[in-house]
């Protein structure tokens, strides 16, 4: 019984945990039985386990991904970029304001100003920051007062104070220094912000059309001048400076922004230097003004220049070249065209101005030399002892190999010195002399004359002349005439202080000294000698064939009374048969104190010689010694000349200009009684009258009415004074003069009397206050005063002393 009862409790343990797992294995409720269902109970916990693990390895990933990202950011902000960064935020709260020095002054040797630097202002406004940050000033009002400062519409300035979505407007330029201190002065008082005060460097000339090539002009860029031509190009380093800066806390308000109490860093700018020239603007007018009279005179169609140099030094006194221009305003309608149809902006304006206008001639221009350039073949002939003065040489057509040289005189002269060729520039005895110095002896020399490189001039743009590289016999043979080559004038004019300072070749100089803003001197330019070119004995005998030209040869037209003048002329044809007339001097010969050349291309009569050439460039060496203080010595030649009369023609009837050349062709200067009178007025009077006998410079008056108001003159006093003094009196007042008498001694009379001094009817009184007497005499412009002159008698003082 025993063990059957241990086989049924052994059954019901094992239907129990039968039992038992049906119940663990049975699915939750609504899930089936089947075998699909089964599988799915048992695999779905797996699943999301799964799942699970996987978003938070994709979270981390995102999360470590974006913190490399933030911290390569933060990397190249702090690290890589942090210079860059570190600007743009002071930036928010620092500037760095720029300071920028003054330009240097330009000045002439005597320390006249040319150049200078002024300053014009901008006014710009941020019309949202436009207010007061201290007192209650409503818009209007500011927008009131700015106009008043400003000279502006007050609607005007509310309207540009109503765009309140711009940053910047600019509300006027170039305002004076009146106003913009007006204006400063209101937004101190009203504690105005949101307004900019910038100043701006303006460069003004006092020399208008004087020595513009030479000076330059400038222009404004980036926030400075910019010298563009001549000395203002050529040493614009040294006349502009050094910029400075001051960076300094600010904000929007007070000139500038800069906030009270910040302590700015600062480099102070540092001015420009000052150059002092070597020009003086005295010898300039006078350069000037004989250079263009010539080209009026003689219809000369392509402009001209002139050089005067100290020949020891190699100081440039004059520079000038024809036409000129203002450096103030350099695009303005130059001479010779249309102010109605000019425009400035156009191409071929700016071409024209480049080219004919603000190219400096003197430097930049070749041209043939044409016979100035025989004295440096005379003188290269003498040096190696290859002739004598008074050598008989012939000047029979000359022929070498195809090429037949003859003199400009039909037919020649046939047999002659070597002088009187050379007075009377006479081109086969030059080739003659050439070919005796051989090809390679001759072209030593015209390199050593300069001739073969630039002069070293301190000046931008310095052209060489075209010679030949290798020269053949009949190259030479052109050359030793002036012909088949060219040069520049500066070269040229260099070459002939050789024959005034005794043999040397300097270089030329526009710039004599440069000072610090202070006006101390930095450097002094000192003269240079590249050279010795010829022995003094050969330039004293060059001298003396150059004095002869203006004696007795070609040359004659550039003689003056009291200085002995030296010079060769030169009429040179280019291949469409259009001349270039020029005169290269010196003087006074024996002890030269200048040389002078002037060069003017294409006059308009083809037939037209040097002599034009050569009268002005003698009227330029005689005002510059005159005004240099160089005393004249009067020879029996120059008594001759200076009692010498001529006959005034009848020009009543012509054109200004026509009447102008007519009279000027006989040495009559020519004004023009009405400013408004031009070429093309009819001359309806003159002054002094048709057949009035005056000397060789008398003065003229032409009218464009028959019957003109006439200047009444005061007539000065020319008791006491020499025939020089009283011609240069006579021309200051407006007057001619007829000498009378030994005219080497002192005036000792004149008729009418003076209208000042004792021989008028002037109470005392009246001459101690220094007036004149109402009744006294006075003469029309050009008239002519009576001058007795008497000689000098020397007195001995008796001292009672014996040797």
């Amino acid at each position: 019984m025993r063990g059957r009862d241990d086989r049924h409790q052994e059954l019901d343990q094992h239907l129990y945990r039968a039992r038992e797992r049906q119940l663990r294995q049975q699915p939750p409720p609504g899930v089936s039985r089947g075998g699909t269902g089964v599988r799915a109970s048992r695999q779905r916990p797996a699943k999301a386990h799964h799942s699970h693990r996987r978003g938070v390895v994709v979270l981390c990933v995102g999360l470590l991904l974006f913190a490399s990202f933030l911290i390569y950011r933060l990397y190249q902000i702090q690290i890589v970029d942090n210079d860059l960064n570190a600007k743009l935020a002071a930036s928010q709260h620092y500037k760095n304001i720029p300071e920028y020095p003054r330009r240097g002054q330009i000045m002439d040797r005597n320390g006249v100003e040319l150049a200078g630097t002024t300053y014009v202002y901008r006014i710009g406004i941020t019309p949202k920051d436009m207010r007061s940050i201290t007192k209650k000033i409503t818009s209007d009002e500011i927008a009131a007062k700015i106009a008043e400062c400003l000279g502006l519409e007050k609607s005007a300035v509310a309207a540009e104070m109503a765009k309140t979505d711009k940053s910047y407007i600019q509300l006027k330029k170039d305002v004076p220094r009146a106003e913009a201190e007006a204006l400063k002065a209101y937004i101190k008082e009203a504690d105005i912000g949101g307004i900019r005060i910038d100043s701006e460097p303006r460069r003004y000339y006092t020399n208008g059309t004087l020595a513009s090539q030479v000076i330059g002009y400038t222009r404004f860029s980036d926030e400075q001048l910019i010298g563009q031509l001549g000395i203002e190009l050529e040493y614009n380093t040294i006349l502009t400076g050094e910029p400075g800066y001051t960076y300094v806390e600010t904000d929007n308000y007070s000139n500038k922004g800069v906030l009270p109490f910040s302590v700015p860093t600062s480099l102070r700018a540092k001015d420009g230097e000052n150059i002092i020239l070597n020009l003086d603007i005295n010898i300039q007018k006078i350069a000037q003004e004989e250079l263009a009279n010539a080209i009026n005179l003689y219809d000369i169609t392509s402009g001209g220049t002139v050089i005067v140099m100290n020949p020891y030094t190699g100081a440039i006194l004059a520079m000038a070249s024809y036409p000129y221009f203002n450096s103030s305003d350099p695009a303005a309608c130059p001479e010779g065209k249309d102010a109605n149809t000019w425009d400035s902006t156009q191409k071929a304006s700016i071409d024209y101005l480049s080219s004919q206008v603000w190219r400096n001639r003197a430097i930049s221009d070749t041209y043939e030399p044409g016979s100035t350039l025989k004295a440096i073949t005379a003188s290269v002939a003498l040096e190696e002892g290859l002739t004598q003065e008074k050598e008989m040489m012939n000047d029979a057509p000359l022929r070498l190999y195809d090429w037949t040289i003859n003199c400009a005189h039909v037919g020649g002269h046939g047999k002659e010195t070597m002088e009187q060729g050379f007075w009377r520039s006479c081109n086969p005895i030059f080739a003659q002399l050439s070919m005796r110095a051989g090809v390679s002896r001759f072209y030593e020399y015209i390199r050593a004359f300069g001739f073969m490189g630039e002069t070293g001039i301190d000046l931008p743009a310095e052209g060489t002349g075209i010679l030949h590289s290798n020269p053949t016999e009949i190259d030479m043979a052109t050359l030793s005439y002036g012909e088949s080559s060219t040069v520049t004038p500066i070269q040229l004019a260099t070459a002939y202080c050789v024959f005034a300072n005794g043999g040397n070749l300097v270089v030329p100089s526009v710039v004599k000294a440069i000072t610090d803003s202070a006006g101390n001197i930095v450097r002094e330019v000192q003269p240079e000698t590249v050279r010795k070119v010829l022995s003094e004995s050969t330039t004293a005998r060059i001298r003396e064939l150059l004095k002869g030209v203006v004696l007795y040869g070609t040359g004659s037209a550039a003689y003056v009374e009291g200085y002995a003048v030296a010079g060769k002329t030169s009429t040179s044809t280019d291949d469409s048969g259009d001349h270039t007339i020029s005169f290269a001097g010196l003087a006074p010969a024996d002890n030269p104190e200048v040389v002078a050349l002037i060069v003017m291309n294409k006059p308009k009569d083809k037939s037209l010689t040097s002599k034009g050439a050569s009268k002005a460039c003698g009227q330029i060496i005689s005002r510059t010694l005159e005004y240099m203080g160089v005393s004249r010595e009067y020879s029996e030649s120059d008594v001759s000349r200076l009692n010498r009369q001529t006959a005034v023609p009848d020009v009543s009837g012509k054109t200004y200009a026509a009447a102008r050349k007519e009279l000027g062709a006989l040495g009559f200067c020519v004004e023009a009684g009405d400013a408004a009178m031009g070429d093309s007025t009819l001359v309806k009077f003159q002054w002094p009258a048709a057949n009035t006998s005056l000397n060789s410079k008398g003065l003229v008056i032409l009218y464009p009415v028959s019957a003109p108001e006439e200047s009444m003159m005061v007539i000065p006093d020319f008791t006491g004074k020499n025939v020089n003094e009283c011609l240069r009196s006579a021309a200051e007042s407006g007057l001619n003069i007829r000498v009378t008498g030994d005219c080497l001694g002192v005036a000792v009379s004149q008729s009418p009397a003076p209208t000042y001094g004792k021989s008028t009817a002037e109470t005392s009184e009246t001459a101690a206050a220094g007036q004149a007497n109402s009744a006294g005499p006075r003469l029309k412009r050009g008239s002519i005063v009576e001058i007795s002159f008497a000689a000098v008698e020397e007195e001995v003082a008796q001292t009672g002393e014996t040797e």
